[in-house]
């Protein structure tokens, strides 16, 4: 696990909520406090879909790319929110799952690693994978604490 601070807030923000960087990976949580907190679980309720829009994934959880527009419509606006955490995750073919937390919290931007293996193992090799596979994807965005 690494801990990245996120010096360019604004601009980090920006291209979480209106680009496609995150796009691809699932969201396990969510939490966004403004007026009030809101609170999102990131289970996919597939039942909800037609059966030609279901999603493919057996994952079960939402995609960043369905979610962001509506994060994006609770926050826009001149007031910053108090709180604002998601969690990611991306699951690999292997049955492991790398995760990062996105957190604004206080004034500070925190992004935080971590890394499940399916199946025990004493090596940390693909943990420091994914970590510098995080690094590169962030690129220029933080700075290790």
């Amino acid at each position: 696990m690494i801990v990245l601070k996120v010096e360019n807030i604004k601009e980090f923000m920006a291209r979480l909520l209106t680009d496609e960087m995150f796009d691809k990976f699932h969201v396990s949580g969510c939490e966004v406090a403004t007026f009030v907190t809101f609170q999102i679980d990131g289970k996919r309720h597939d039942e909800w879909y037609d059966t030609d829009e279901r999603p493919s994934d057996e994952c079960g959880q939402i995609l960043w790319k369905q979610l962001r527009p509506v994060l994006f419509s609770l926050i826009r606006g001149k007031k910053t929110p108090e709180v604002f955490k998601v969690d990611f995750c991306h699951y690999m073919g292997n049955g492991d799952v790398g995760s990062l937390r996105v957190q604004y919290e206080k004034g500070e931007l925190l992004v935080f690693t971590g890394y499940m293996q399916k199946e025990f193992s004493l090596t940390k090799e693909a943990q420091q994978a994914w970590d510098e596979k995080c690094r590169n994807f962030l690129g220029s965005y933080g700075e290790e604490q």
